[in-house]
């Protein structure tokens, strides 16, 4: 049985809402994809999501037999998995979004950091977008999430004028946006006030966002190396 969300855990999971997709499974902010054509970032996500797995069987055999795992960022990620597990569906992302925002330092500034495993991140402490979107991708797998239902999406914040990267993870419907500079979910239609939609990587590969025309163009004029927020 859930817990009572207390006033604190409420303005965790504060979520600005719109209504719900229209069709299971459409794409975050109602905007179709197609094969991206960044061979280098494909090449990197492919090698990622077998890191992704490795993690996530090491972490697995930590919790079935904890007295056997001697690593301690295993037990990090399952502290982050703890977070959220008396609670569901909304309210759990919420818990692990947070946990996971606290768990490692952000860099500021600097060059960017390299895409890395979730234990990875979690043993070095610190990490850029990059490392939180990685983590909560697989925080939110070993909890459950269907992989068609999970995204990492490379934007551009239209405030800081650069490349970001965010999760997405569909709830009843709805694709929710998880960004480590924030505890508040943001609806992915919602969101597009604050993001300009680039790429997306999930189980199908790396995938370009198709704007319309104008939009399409202005994106690509944008384009910035993704940085260390």
């Amino acid at each position: 049985m859930t817990r009572t969300l207390t006033f604190a855990a409420c303005l965790v999971v504060a979520i600005l809402f719109t209504p719900f997709a229209r069709a299971e499974f459409e794409e975050p902010f109602d905007l179709d994809t197609a094969k991206g054509r960044n061979v280098s970032l494909q090449l990197t996500w492919d090698d990622l999501q077998s890191q992704v797995q490795t993690d996530l069987d090491i972490v697995a055999g930590c919790r079935a037999e904890p007295l056997r795992c001697s690593l301690p960022a295993a037990f990090r990620f399952l502290s982050i998995i703890d977070e959220g597990i008396d609670y569901d569906g909304v309210v759990r992302i919420g818990h692990i979004n947070r946990a996971v925002n606290l768990a490692i330092r952000g860099m500021n500034g600097g060059i960017p950091a390299a895409w890395t495993s979730p234990l990875t991140a979690l043993a070095r402490g610190v990490g850029d977008c990059k490392q939180f979107a990685v983590l909560k991708y697989a925080a939110l797998t070993f909890v459950g999430y269907a992989p068609d239902a999970l995204r990492i999406l490379i934007v551009e914040d239209k405030y800081l004028h650069r490349q970001h990267a965010v999760v997405a993870v569909l709830e009843q419907g709805q694709w929710l946006l998880l960004d480590n500079r924030s505890s508040i979910l943001l609806s992915g239609s919602g969101a597009l006030s604050r993001y300009v939609p680039i790429e997306t990587l999930d189980n199908r590969g790396v995938r370009a966002f198709v704007h319309p025309r104008f939009a399409q163009k202005d994106a690509l004029l944008r384009t910035r190396t993704l940085g260390s927020q």
